[in-house]
């Protein structure tokens, strides 16, 4: 016999009462240890990946030796870039040209362009057999010009992918309102040279990773993932791998964390693909944390230049303007929707009726970016709550009394800002 408890809803809300707990429908299996991760996926003769990465954050790749992998008992075999690059085409880049003709495989053809970039995969019988075997795949690299600094790229004098001529992958002027008209209705401008916002890493409790094996009859992979958005990676690699989507079977349970993190995983799965089909046997790969923190992807990094806000002596904002230069790292992947997604919240919770923002976007020789816990907002974010600090100096305002003149008010709802956007209810202050 089981019972049931039933609370009493408030019949009217208090001040002050936001709602109610509900309970976690899954916490109980979790914490019971009756979760299924992919790493509890088991198949008969499967063997274990580990990637050989690379030291270097810019180099061309002159040779890769794989025998001395290859001799070592318990070694069912190897996958390099010049393997990949025969049997799948680059990903597409979800940018606009010239973004979008840069050619981006599953692992390093030709150049290495990030610290950590794998540039070959070795699969053996066991995950710490894998990975001693990857110790021994020796590869020459010859070292080129290093970016690290989006203010640099921006110059291309040393130009990452030569399909796109130029690290800026996309640039482009959103404007809202009536800026110029703004200026001039202020009593000042209150003038930003420069602020920085750190690219980071997030952690998940469990890192990436999959169990996929190939059925060759019927030419379909079954991949056990931890992908938050399945969807989307299929999407990614059926063409990648020159097969329909009908032929990637995703079976995705918990996934230990992910924070958007766990998204553009599609040059791994694709490499795990490969090595199912060519093996002819069940492949495991479970990423190394040092390895997630290395070079899986990264929150955006990003410049704020030459900011503008246009301020009435009272400390009414009326607008602002902004250069935003972001680093998405060596691929965009899965940008520029960090800068579309940004343009979408950028009044935030402030009244500001005029908004300019020329955002320009750059590759470096760092790990690529995706999306990652509240994905482009923070780093928007920060920088208004940063003019708001700033300004309030200015003007000798105190800080919450310099936000709290700024809110839209409760009595302006629903409230419609500069962007199109529609804000139905909300007490800010």
């Amino acid at each position: 016999m089981s019972t049931t408890e039933t609370t009493t809803q408030p019949t009217e809300l208090q001040k002050g009462h936001i709602g109610q707990s509900i309970p976690r429908k899954e916490d109980k299996r979790l914490v019971q240890g009756q979760g299924i991760f992919f790493d509890d996926v088991r198949r008969h003769g499967m063997g274990y990946v580990h990637f050989v990465r690379s030291p270097h954050a810019h180099a061309k790749i002159v040779s890769i030796d794989v025998a001395g992998a290859l001799a070592l008992d318990g070694v069912y075999g190897t996958l390099t870039g010049d393997e990949v690059a025969i049997q799948t085409d680059p990903f597409f880049e979800m940018s606009t040209p010239p973004g979008n003709e840069i050619k981006d495989y599953a692992l390093a053809v030709g150049k290495v362009r990030h610290m950590g970039e794998p540039v070959a995969a070795v699969c053996a019988a066991t995950r710490e057999l894998a990975r001693d075997a990857a110790e021994l795949v020796e590869v020459e690299y010859e070292p080129l010009d290093v970016l690290v600094d989006a203010r640099e790229a921006v110059k291309d004098a040393t130009v990452m992918h030569d399909d796109a001529g130029t690290n800026t992958v996309w640039s482009g002027v959103f404007d809202w309102g009536d800026w110029e008209g703004a200026k001039a209705e202020a009593d000042r401008i209150v003038t930003i040279n420069e602020l920085h916002f750190h690219r980071f890493s997030s952690t998940p409790l469990e890192c990436s990773g999959a169990v996929v094996e190939y059925e060759k009859p019927t030419g379909q992979w079954t991949i056990h993932c931890n992908h938050q958005m399945p969807g989307i990676g299929a999407i990614w690699m059926a063409p990648a791998l020159r097969t329909g989507l009908d032929k990637l079977r995703f079976v995705t349970r918990d996934i230990g964390g992910g924070f958007g993190n766990k998204i553009c995983l599609h040059p791994y799965y694709v490499t795990l693909c490969l090595l199912s089909r060519k093996l002819n046997r069940p492949v495991n790969w479970t990423e190394w944390r040092t390895d997630q923190h290395t070079a899986n992807a990264h929150g955006n990094e990003r410049w704020f230049h030459d900011v503008e806000v246009a301020v009435r002596e009272d400390g009414t904002m009326l607008g602002f303007s902004v250069k935003a230069l972001d680093d998405c790292g060596a691929f965009p992947r899965y940008e520029p929707l960090g800068c579309i997604i940004w343009a979408q919240v950028t009044p935030g919770c402030y009244a500001w009726r005029s908004i300019r923002v020329d955002f320009t976007q750059v590759c470096t020789n760092k790990a690529p970016v995706s999306p990652n816990r509240g994905y482009s907002r923070m780093q928007h974010l920060w920088l208004t709550e940063r003019i708001c600090d700033i300004v309030g100096a200015e003007l000798g305002i105190d800080p919450v009394e310099m936000r709290k003149r700024n809110y839209v008010k409760t009595e302006q709802m629903p409230y419609e800002t500069p962007n199109g956007c529609v804000y139905d209810s909300g007490d800010y202050a």
